[in-house]
């Protein structure tokens, strides 16, 4: 049973991700948790607060979820990254990344936004870039990959073709995109 704090951040995940943060109804967010707004006072002083702790629990474990398992697979990580890329399912292609959305939404005009989104980011690189030391460590790819650069282009290459498919509603930008990275990643090895 979840508890009403779990109930809230799960809630104000929905709203946001379906809404984004400036449109999201405070009043929605109470209804879908079932939650008085008196209760919501108890663990959050605003909104902006709720959202807070909604990206630092819910995005930044999504975003480990999804990537970091990589790094503790004994198969080919090269192959496993690809796997994935390849599974369309596992992006939320219509409505677009969450984190990307509040990065769009959100970048330099408010602090602690820009500051909680950037550290995600920066945590997801981080996650990449091991994966590619690793696979480096295992003759997966080419000694001379620039992991960091790689890294970075991976994560713009996925949050673009997202992006390209949220605004066309088509799955198949995303696709087109995802052929041609996993081409490029190919030629790491």
């Amino acid at each position: 049973m979840s508890t009403v704090r779990e109930k809230l951040i799960d809630a104000t995940f929905h709203e946001v991700f379906s809404t984004g943060y400036s449109a999201a109804s405070l009043a929605n967010i109470l209804k879908r948790a079932e939650v008085k707004k008196g209760a919501m006072y108890h663990y959050f002083p605003s909104k902006k607060d709720m959202v807070l702790a909604m990206i630092d629990e819910k995005l930044e474990q999504r975003t480990k979820n999804k990537w970091e398992t990589i790094l503790n697979e004994d198969g080919n990580l090269i192959d496993i990254l690809i796997s994935i890329l390849q599974d369309t399912k596992s992006f939320n292609l219509i409505e677009g990344c969450p984190l990307g959305n509040l990065l769009q939404e959100h970048l330099n005009q408010d602090e602690d936004f820009t500051n909680i989104l950037n550290s995600i980011l920066n945590k997801w690189k981080e996650i990449f870039i091991s994966i590619l030391n690793k696979a480096k460590q295992k003759n997966q790819i080419n000694q001379n990959t620039n992991t960091q650069q790689c890294a970075t282009f991976l994560i713009a290459s996925i949050e673009g073709a997202i992006l390209l498919s949220k605004k066309s509603q088509d799955n198949q930008d995303f696709e087109d995109c995802m052929i041609q990275l996993i081409n490029y990643i190919n030629t790491l090895r």
